[in-house]
């Protein structure tokens, strides 16, 4: 991963799950899971990078890959990223055009939650 600035961290994050489908959500805890396009697309990546990602992201406490089902558990604070803030980004697979504003919420949320993990 390039340095770690808090656009970087969003823009890889933005990058690598736009390639996963929401397959079961509540407040706190989303399993994401990806398709056959999403895989072949993330076999490029790596999954060091992909971990190291997710684990940079603010707000994420804990997450767990499972490689045999292609789907990742990410274990959140909801209070630092919304629910619905989830939803939407489970959406930029079909709606690419929500990128930017979904960007610019990450990045004012986490920019006045420094810190908060």
């Amino acid at each position: 991963m390039t340095e770690l600035n808090m656009e970087n961290i969003v823009d890889d994050f933005l990058d690598h799950v736009r390639y996963l489908r929401v397959k079961h959500h509540v407040p706190g805890r989303i399993r994401v899971k990806a398709d056959l396009n999403g895989v072949k697309k993330l076999v490029n990546v790596g999954s060091t990078v992909i971990e190291e990602t997710i684990s940079a992201m603010p707000g994420i406490y804990n997450y767990r890959i499972n490689k045999k089902a292609l789907s990742v558990i990410i274990d959140y604070n909801p209070e630092i990223l919304p629910f619905e803030l989830w939803e939407d980004i489970g959406k930029l697979g079909e709606y690419p055009l929500y990128r930017e504003r979904i960007r610019q919420q990450l990045l004012d949320i986490l920019n006045n939650n420094p810190g908060n993990s």
